[in-house]
């Protein structure tokens, strides 16, 4: 074997990162309204907002983060549109406040998204993650 005497740089592989980080933030937002959620059902918070449908909510959420882990680009739209939706929704009523956070994950599932489809077009998929 030889050895080149080049150095070798290993690549941060920034781009493959887009669809992991899209998919942790999924579930983190579907964790987080699963909590939430479960504590209004039980009656140890109220708020506005916050009733037994959020956990429809969170289901949905992770089935979609689920679909974007196994590389689907239907479930990254799905999951793209179904965020971008809920902030217009949110922007349009009373008891809803802004939340920066909200814009932070829809850049996460917008990257992902477009990542998903550049992996498609290029035929270079990788895989879902071995845990």
């Amino acid at each position: 074997m030889s050895v080149s005497s080049e150095p070798q740089f290993r690549s941060l592989g920034l781009p493959e990162k887009h669809v992991g980080r899209a998919w942790t933030a999924a579930t983190i937002q579907a964790g987080l309204t699963l909590i939430f959620g479960l504590l209004a059902t039980f009656g140890v918070i109220s708020a506005p907002g916050l009733d037994a449908w959020i956990l429809v909510d969170a289901a949905i959420l992770g089935a979609l983060a689920y679909g974007v882990w196994r590389r689907s680009r239907v479930c990254a739209l799905l999951l793209l549109r179904y965020s971008i939706r809920n902030e217009i929704y949110a922007a349009f009523d009373e008891s809803a406040h802004f939340s920066i956070w909200r814009l932070i994950f829809i850049y996460f599932y917008f990257r992902g998204t477009i990542q998903l489809f550049r992996e498609h077009r290029s035929g270079a998929t990788s895989q879902p993650i071995k845990t």
